[in-house]
């Protein structure tokens, strides 16, 4: 009996380490900034996936203060520009659209093979217009792995679209 107790005991705290340390591999991403805007000529530069419902998207990388402050400005943001440490941080924006009475979220960003980063955008769980207003994710991710980052994948309403992204 006690071996097993003690067995139970040592299942448990190693399962609360590996958990930690789990939940900690996935920080490397975090939502530093949105807003309802998009750039003025969006629809003419804009990536536009031609399926039902048609999705247009529009992804950035800044790799340093001046990218990004470029970026900023191009993308219309009003609000005030959140600090980065360009040492050990890349910047990616991700423009869409999404329904004037329901706001998109960022879910959980997951990564595949180090080289794909795939960003779900969660929509409430209620009726929504069927207008299309503007919005962009600023996503602040780690250096290293933005310099290996290959393809960006946008889920938007269960359906997974490779986006290209300009640096």
């Amino acid at each position: 009996m006690k071996f097993y107790k003690s067995f139970l005991i040592s299942l448990l705290l190693m399962s609360l380490v590996l958990g930690s340390c789990n939940s900690g591999a996935n920080t490397t991403e975090s939502v530093i900034a949105s807003e309802k805007t998009l750039p003025s000529n969006t629809d003419e530069i804009a990536f536009q996936r031609e399926t039902t419902p048609r999705f247009d998207f529009m992804a950035r990388r800044a790799v340093d203060q001046s990218q990004f402050e470029q970026t900023w400005d191009t993308y219309g943001f009003k609000g005030e520009k959140p600090d980065v440490d360009f040492e050990g941080k890349d910047v990616l924006f991700i423009g869409v659209h999404e329904s004037g009475t329901c706001a998109l979220e960022v879910g959980n960003i997951e990564w595949f093979n180090d080289i794909v980063m795939q960003v779900p955008l969660i929509e409430p769980d209620r009726p929504c217009t069927t207008d299309a207003t503007p919005r962009t994710f600023v996503i602040e991710i780690d250096k290293e792995k933005s310099s290996e980052l290959e393809n960006l994948v946008i889920v938007q309403s269960g359906i997974a679209t490779t986006v290209p992204f300009e640096n």
